[in-house]
């Protein structure tokens, strides 16, 4: 008996000491996690701090002054630089809001025909980096080489272009037409999840349709409208390849521009650079701020429970081929019309008007002179690769770190998706400036190489992939690692045999997408390429800019696009086999 008891508490020790030493483990993985986020996002920041407090000297931060301030907040077009970049931003996140609306409303609230036609095309506009996009509006509504000015001048005898992309309305309109996809996926869940029997209870008690709209649609609808606006704005506010291409010709400086032009000057401005960085770092935190507090308390608007919840489509009758045929005309004329014009214009040594008598004879000059550009292979190689590493880090990392918010250390694990989360609030621009700043000062040596770059791209896109991350492992239930626990599984072995497994879906959708994004970054790679780095964003700004051929920079946008839209297909199809049938 005696025995038997000694053998017990023998036994109850060693498990004791066995869970003490995985929570010892799962404490120091925790710390080495926060101590790689602290680490990119704090030591950036640190750097624009301390540029910003510190004259500008050959050997990098200087004593402490407060003249870049001075310099910075008492130019005379500091204002118009903040109303600017708030009007651009405000007019492209409503805009942008509307349309994408709209999109979502009619895909997953109607019974329109080709629903599922319209959400693959919202999935494969993600391969459109904006910069291409920006170019091709220029080369449809420019006042001079537009093609669409060209043939309504030529159709109705004006003398004048009718539309002029140079304006700030163009500005709104090209970023609008660009991120309208990205609005309706931030919406579509919400009109998915909403019950339609709350509007058909007020329309049998005989309201009008613009009021159930107002009272009833709107208000259940209000924190996915009000954070998906405010994220709209922060991407608004961060925008660096519409304003640089569109709003340098047309003299509208925002502050991205202006801070991009401080600190590529001929002679470089990086204290006046770092105190107006603060500023829309500090606009964009706010608003990030508001986006949280806005969604804080969602689930007080929640229409799926437990009580007999059943999602319905709205019936349109002999409306849903109208819809459909608006819906085509949509994206058709938003994203088919530039993706177009990039197409026919690669085919063609200069502007061309399409389908006109004399436009000259189509050849592959373009693209045989992009495969033997240079530099082209470089730029392949590197944002490929870039790409690849970038979202290999984030997922690892961030697949680990909302293991360990969730499940390891739950009470403190919300300040680790917070420190993840935060670089939302820095435009790539930002995070490029105090990158450079930041490897500058330090003795580590990344500058000119394409580690620097790695180190923005893991910085920029890591609160995406911990959005994938928390939201995967929230799917599932934690009775499986208790059982394994139970079992005397490690939370090695727990994470490795059981949640590794169920997580390898996501985990490639976050891979991919992160990809993408990487390999279409701009604002960040500006700042950051040496002369012997180059990224196909930068090439291709740099042949637009030189004024070289329209037809080559085009093919490149082709060739960069046409692989972009094969891996946004294969996430389709990995989303489709994982939810188990179609969208709609």
């Amino acid at each position: 008996m005696a025995f038997s008891s000694s053998f017990d508490v023998t036994d109850r020790l060693g498990r004791v000491r066995d869970s003490l030493f995985r929570f010892s483990i799962a404490k120091l993985i925790a710390v080495l996690g926060i101590g790689v986020v602290i680490w990119l996002v704090f030591v950036p920041l640190a750097a624009l701090l301390l540029t910003a407090f510190s004259e500008d000297t050959i050997y990098g931060p200087g004593d402490f002054t407060l003249q870049n301030f001075v310099s910075a907040y008492t130019r005379w077009h500091l204002l118009t630089l903040f109303w600017n970049s708030v009007v651009f931003a405000g007019g492209a996140s409503v805009l942008t809001l509307l349309i994408g609306g709209f999109v979502a409303w009619a895909i997953e609230r109607t019974d329109m025909p080709g629903r599922e036609v319209f959400h693959n095309l919202t999935l494969l506009s993600f391969a459109l980096p904006g910069l291409l996009t920006t170019m091709a509006w220029m080369l449809i509504l420019s006042p001079n080489v537009g093609w669409v000015n060209s043939l309504l001048k030529i159709g109705f005898g004006l003398e004048a272009a009718p539309f002029n992309i140079y304006t700030m309305s163009g500005m709104i309109w090209v970023l609008a037409s660009h991120y309208f996809p990205l609005a309706y996926l931030l919406l579509g869940p919400a009109f998915r999840s909403l019950d339609v029997r709350m509007e058909e209870a007020a329309y049998m008690s005989g309201a009008r349709q613009s009021h159930i709209a107002r009272r009833v649609t709107l208000p259940l609808m209000k924190p996915a409208i009000l954070s998906t606006l405010l994220l709209l704005f922060i991407r608004g506010i961060e925008s660096f390849e519409v304003p640089r291409l569109i709003g340098n010709p047309a003299r509208i400086e925002v502050f991205t521009t202006d801070i991009q032009a401080a600190i590529r000057g001929a002679v470089p401005e990086l204290g006046v650079a770092s105190a107006l960085s603060l500023t829309l770092l500090a606009i964009c935190v706010f608003s990030v701020y508001l986006y949280r507090r806005a969604t804080r308390n969602a689930e007080a608007f929640a229409t799926i429970t437990g009580k007999g919840y059943k999602p319905t489509r709205m019936k349109l009758g002999v409306w849903r081929w109208p819809l459909a045929i608006l819906m085509g005309f949509i994206f058709a004329f938003a994203l088919g019309l530039p993706v177009a014009t990039l197409v026919w214009q690669s085919l063609f040594q200069k502007p061309t008007l399409p389908f006109m008598a004399g436009a000259g004879e189509m050849t592959l000059d373009n693209y045989r002179f992009i495969i033997d550009y240079p530099i082209f292979a470089d730029a392949v190689k590197t944002s490929v690769s870039l790409g690849a590493m970038a979202a290999t880090l984030i997922v690892g990392l961030t697949f680990l770190m909302a293991w360990i918010a969730q499940r390891a250390i739950p009470r403190f694990g919300w300040m680790l998706d917070l420190l993840a989360f935060l670089p939302i609030a820095f435009p790539s621009i930002i995070v490029g400036a105090s990158i450079l700043f930041a490897y500058l000062i330090l003795p580590i040596p990344v500058y000119n190489t394409i580690w620097i770059l790695l180190i923005a791209y893991v910085t920029l896109y890591m609160p995406y992939g911990m959005r994938f991350a928390s939201g995967g492992l929230v799917q599932i239930h934690k009775e499986l690692e208790e059982a394994a626990h139970t079992s005397g599984a490690s939370y090695g072995q727990t994470f490795r045999r059981i949640l590794l497994p169920l997580l390898v879906p996501v985990a490639l959708s976050a891979w991919i997408y992160i990809f993408v994004l990487a390999v279409r970054e701009l604002g960040a790679s500006i700042m950051l390429v040496g002369p012997g780095t180059h990224v196909l964003g930068t090439i291709s700004l740099t042949m637009w800019e030189e004024g070289g051929s329209y037809g080559a920079v085009c093919a490149l946008g082709v060739i960069q696009i046409a692989p972009l839209i094969l891996i946004v297909a294969l996430l389709r199809r990995l989303e489709h086999h994982v939810q188990g049938g179609g969208h709609g």
